[in-house]
This record gives structure tokens, sequence and C-alpha cells, in this order.
């Protein structure tokens, strides 16, 4: 039956239709809404457009899609950046993280065989903060940097994000270094660029011991600001995890049979979504299941089904190893699946959950710190005069911390 609820006659005009042939007349989706049947041929013409595309400029294709899947909110958004970004390395392209001289907006391609991370893809890093950062570059240092850009467009949350992704590396400063003093140093410059010029002179920050993160807490900031890490791998993070000869890579699950029993599978979610079942014949009709995509140690992926019985089991069994955590991107799972191919493809469905281990926490105190900038007085009355005296009191009253830059961070 079509879901045509009425039919108003305008007379004789000219059509343009595809026959059909179905009782209705009509064509059908999948899921049985209906459609015109001129609709479909305009789906065919976008698809064998979008095909030709992908045949003849593969790359520019998948990048195109990449950054629009960047753009989205959609829940499956994550998923599809991961699923673009493996079929792009497929090519032999090899994917840069960014840098702040050299990234753009979006991704870009260097080269032919390389793809340069753009800057929107961290979190905190607004279109404004990107134009006034490519607008002013480019940055020889990192004083170079913050004497430039706009700190009303390029604030501290940005400046952390950039720093924790690597952005700064070249610059010889510890990530660590400008995640907690980018903001005193600001306020510092700018108390210094009131009497000094940025152009001529070159401001001295006293940087406190150039530590920097941990392997893991340098993986963690990566993953939260960017969703990858390209500093650490996993087997950097956990090696005794993945030093196991008896786990089966996603590479080898790819050409096992449908139905074949894995023992073992270690991975790292990357992504995941939790949706009720709809089919009211299911037995599992109403509860919950998952659909996630792991990521071995050899960056290779695939989905798992999570069915609602073993969903509740492996909820369960996560309280037993870990009551803190839950289920997560970013958390690492040891596991027993059945192979299950769908349109010509591989995936698994989960049979049971050995082990669990919560993704890296971030580093525990994240509050921004300040450095003491002290100077010597003259006690030569006739040597100072009001503006370096007033100057030199704000000064000390920032690094006293009784004030605040009025200009807003």
């Amino acid at each position: 039956m079509s879901n045509i609820k009425s039919v108003k006659l305008i007379g004789s005009q000219q059509t343009y239709d595809l026959e059909v042939d179905h009782p209705d007349h009509q064509y059908y989706l999948s899921n049985g809404m209906l459609t015109s049947n001129s609709h479909s041929i305009l789906y065919s013409m976008i698809s064998y457009q979008t095909a030709y595309l992908k045949a003849h400029f593969p790359i520019e294709f998948l990048m195109a899609n990449l950054i629009e899947e960047l753009k989205s909110n959609t829940p499956d958004a994550p998923a599809n950046i991961e699923k673009i970004k493996k079929e792009i390395k497929k090519y032999k392209v090899k994917i840069l993280p960014p840098n702040i001289n050299k990234s753009d907006l979006h991704y870009k391609l260097i080269d032919n065989n390389k793809l340069l991370t753009g800057l929107s893809a961290l979190k905190f890093v607004s279109n404004d903060a990107i134009e006034d950062i490519i607008s002013k570059r480019p940055f020889n240092s990192f004083f170079d940097f913050m004497a430039k850009v706009d700190s009303r467009k390029v604030r501290a949350n940005t400046i952390q994000a950039l720093a924790s992704v690597g952005c700064f590396d070249d610059f010889g400063i510890s990530r660590k270094l400008i995640f907690y003093y980018c903001q005193d140093f600001r306020k510092k410059l700018q108390t210094w660029m009131k009497k000094h010029d940025a152009t001529k002179e070159i401001f001295e920050y006293p940087w406190t011991e150039n530590e920097n993160w941990s392997p893991k807490e340098s993986y963690s900031l990566e993953l939260h600001y960017l969703g990858e890490s390209f500093t650490y791998k996993k087997h950097n993070i956990y090696p005794d995890f993945f030093n196991d000869p008896n786990t089966t890579p996603i590479l080898k699950i790819k050409k096992m049979n449908n139905k074949d029993k894995v023992k073992s599978v270690k991975g790292e979610i990357k992504n995941f979504i939790e949706l009720k079942v709809k089919k009211q014949e299911s037995k599992y009709y109403g509860k919950a299941m998952v659909k996630a995509v792991i990521e071995d140690i050899y960056s290779n992926q695939c989905y798992i089904t999570i069915f609602p019985d073993k969903w509740e089991e492996v909820q369960k069994r996560i309280k037993d190893l870990n009551k803190k955590y839950n289920f997560d991107i970013g958390c690492i799972i040891h596991m027993s699946a059945t192979v299950n191919n769908y349109e010509d493809d591989n995936n698994l469905i989960l049979n049971g959950l050995y082990n669990f281990i919560p993704p890296p926490e971030l580093p525990i105190d994240l509050k921004a710190r300040k450095v003491s900038m002290k100077r010597e007085k003259s006690l030569n009355k006739s040597e100072i005069n009001s503006t370096d005296l007033f100057s030199n009191i704000e000064s000390d009253l920032l690094d006293d911390g009784l004030i605040e830059e009025s200009e807003e961070f």
C-alpha cells in the first residue's frame, strides 16, 4: 500500500518518470517509505557522479568527504572519519599532524602522498582563531606567535589545544610548559609591549625547567583534542597488553570465513553508538545494543556488534574489573568474537569480554600557572618616569596575582 493521502487533478502536463514494475507503480525504499519514481533517477545520477569522482580522483574525493564529516554533528561522524582516513591510507598517503605554520583550515594534500591535518580538526579551535593565525603567519617563535595573534580570537584554551597536539613543537618549548604558562606569558607580554617594540626587541619569559608530559599524558591529550595520537601508538602505551602472539589481527579476520570463531581479539574502541532494537518481532525488542569500531595495534579497523544479552554482560564485567569507568571511546578491550560477513566485509559479533582497560586519563592538574618576573628597581628617582613607574607596578601586581589583565583572555 502506498502512503499517498490525496490526489489533485492538474490536467495534462509533460512529465519525466521512470517505469517501475510494481502494482502501485511507485518506488519503495528498503525501510518501506515511498519516494517518487523520478526521484530515483536523481539518486542514480548522483551515484554515477560520485562513483566517477572516486574512480578517477580518489584522494580528492576522500578529502572532500573527510572535510564534510568533520563539519558534521551526526552520531556516526566519528566512525565515518576513521573509515575515510583508513581508506586514504590504502593509497599510501601519510597523514601528518597539524603544524602552526603549515596547516590550513582543512586537510590539504602535499606532494601527492601526504595529507596535512587542518587546524579545524582540533577541539576548541574556532574558525575565527584559525583565520587570524593564517593571516599572521609565518611565526618564527612562540613569542612571535603570541605577539602577532589577536588575543580576543586566539584564546587560552585554543593555545592549549594547539600545544597539546604538537603544533608548536618546532619552537623548542615543551608542550607542557606552553599549556601551563601560555596565559601568564600573554599577560606579561602585553605589559612588556606597552613600552617595547615587539618587531625590534625580544621578550624573554623565564620558563621553568623544560619538562614534558609523560607518554600516557601526551597520548591522552592528543586523543582529547584531536581524536588520535601522532606521537605515540598503542604498543607504546600498553606494551604488555598488546605483546600477545595469540591475538588475531584484524587483517587476518578480514580473510576468514563467515561465522568463524575468533578466540582472542585486542584493540581500542575508536567509536561506538548505543541504540535500541526496533524490530517488534525480535526477542531483543526495546533493549539496548551497541555498534562499535575497534582498531588493533596495526591501525586496522572493523565493526563490532554487541547484542543486548552480551551488552548487559559487558557492562557487568566492566564494573567487576573497574567500577570507576564505563565502556567508552579510547578504552582497550580483549574479547572473543564470531566473524560476521555483511556486504562482502568481515566484521565481528562479540561473544565475551576478557579484559577492559579504561582510556588513559588526562593529567590531574591542568590549571594555569605563573612565574615571577621581579625586577631590580632603580634608586635614582631621576631615571624613573611616571609611565615606567605605573607599568612596573602593574607588572608586579600581575605577578603577584592581585590584579588581572584588563583585556579579556
